[in-house]
């Protein structure tokens, strides 16, 4: 499992690290894709059948540290 997560940048900031305490793991919001909209997140796998593993899950996030703009 990478460290990087794809949100809808409408409703998660890109560069706001995402606590998920089931995964006791910190990521970071890098990137977007085109299913992922409103309350959804998409977590980098290093392998195809790693993602196919893990699977939907519902699980809880706490948004930690959201970038600053200027």
């Amino acid at each position: 499992m990478g460290r990087t997560v794809a949100v809808d940048p409408n409703v998660i900031q890109l560069g706001t690290k995402i606590y998920i305490p089931e995964l006791n793991t910190i990521f970071t919001a890098e990137d977007v894709g085109g299913k992922i909209l409103g309350n959804r997140i998409d977590i980098f796998m290093k392998t195809h059948q790693q993602a196919l593993n893990f699977g939907r899950k519902k699980l809880t996030i706490y948004l930690l540290e959201l970038p600053i703009q200027i």
